[in-house]
């Protein structure tokens, strides 16, 4: 008997493991703007800043995921187009988290500018899980050595993530860790003056 289907079996759970990973960092940034939303920064600074942190210190290490392994690794095997799209939206968002980096809940423009990156982020995860991401599940990339790669990137980057003030690394390692919340309510953006 053959172990080519079990070597098959193994690069697919390989390739779902990786795209689920991805996925749930998608929920958790998702979650965490709908939390933002929610805070009103004249009340709870620090609540907006711990928000904006978190979702910083999530999109820095998903992206450096996909910039320095999925990317490359997709690279003759889906859409060019469709990667060279996505390396153009992580620069922009590069641009706008280094922009956040220097501010805080006391600046004018904190919530309106996270606000922003945090739609701006959506429609990127909207197109790379409607489009990339299903041509990749087709692609013989070798999903079993990239999730290999990637889970030990993964815990070199949470390693060089300060502490969220609690003594824990954010982002979480966990999904689901904040319950999803209504979208704006009252038409207002959360973390605003």
């Amino acid at each position: 008997m053959s172990s080519r289907p079990t070597l098959a079996r193994a690069e697919a759970d390989a390739c779902a493991a990786v795209l689920k990973q991805l996925k749930d960092d998608h929920k958790r940034v998702k979650k965490a703007y709908q939390e933002f939303e929610k805070i009103d920064a004249a009340k709870d600074p620090e609540a907006c800043a711990a928000i904006v942190e978190q979702v910083l210190a999530e999109l820095s290490v998903h992206a450096s995921l996909e910039e320095e392994l999925l990317y490359p690794a997709a690279r003759g095997m889906v859409d060019e187009h469709l990667l060279d799209e996505a390396e153009v939206e992580h620069e922009s968002m590069h641009t706008a988290i280094d922009q956040l980096r220097v501010m805080g809940p006391q600046d004018s423009k904190y919530g309106a500018r996270f606000t922003v990156l945090c739609e701006y982020v959506l429609h990127h995860v909207k197109e790379e899980e409607g489009e990339l991401f299903p041509q990749l599940e087709h692609a013989r990339l070798g999903w079993e050595a990239l999730l290999s790669r990637m889970t030990e990137r993964r815990a070199a980057l949470m390693e060089d993530l300060p502490t969220n003030g609690h003594g824990r690394k954010s982002p979480t390692a966990t999904t689901g860790s904040r319950p999803a919340t209504a979208s704006r309510s009252a038409g207002r953006s959360g973390c605003h003056h």
